[in-house]
Formats: C-alpha cells, sequence, structure tokens
C-alpha cells in the first residue's frame, strides 16, 4: 500500500495515543474490579488473571504489526474500539482509506 509520509506520521501519533487509551481503560477496569470488596477475593484473583490474558490478547491484535500495509486494518480496529476521536480520523488526507478499499 502506497501512504503518503503526511499519513504515515498522522497514523503512528494516532496508533501511540490509542495504545495509550486502551491501556487506560483496561487498567481501569481492572483497578475498578479488583479492589471491589463487595466481591469475593477469589473472583476478583480470577477475574484479574483472565482480565490480564484478554487484554494482552486483544492489544496484540489490534497494534502489533506496525507496517504501512496494516495501517488500514489497525486504524478500522482502533475506531471499531472506540480508541481513536473523530478529530484525530479527520487529519489524515483520506488517501489512506481510498487506497485500502
Amino acid at each position: 500500500m502506497n501512504i503518503k509520509e503526511s499519513d504515515w506520521k498522522i497514523f503512528c501519533e494516532i496508533k501511540s495515543e490509542a495504545a495509550q487509551r486502551f491501556c487506560t481503560r483496561q487498567l481501569d477496569e481492572a483497578i475498578k474490579t479488583i479492589t471491589d470488596e463487595a466481591e469475593p477475593v477469589g473472583e476478583r484473583f480470577n477475574f484479574m488473571c483472565q482480565h490480564s490474558k484478554e487484554s494482552q490478547k486483544q492489544m496484540k491484535s489490534i497494534f502489533d504489526g506496525h507496517s504501512r500495509s496494516r495501517a488500514f486494518i489497525q486504524l478500522m480496529q482502533m475506531c471499531e474500539e472506540g480508541l481513536v476521536a473523530p478529530e484525530q480520523f479527520e487529519r489524515l488526507s483520506g488517501a489512506l482509506l481510498r487506497n485500502s478499499m
């Protein structure tokens, strides 16, 4: 895929910010659940272990493989997860989208 250099730089920024949002979201959810003393300690521990595995799997699915050929797919995955604000998406020239279809 031929991505303009300006779009590639913007995509890299978007991806970095989206990864931070993803990690923050996952950590907030984990902290909220594992510190909820209304739930039994064993259930909180099991949640922590499972949540960690699922979050890591999802993180790899969305963010691994930093290449121009995966940029469109990763951008769509980030949007699907609500990790990209509309104003960030609008910074792209549109060539990234046209070249991917």
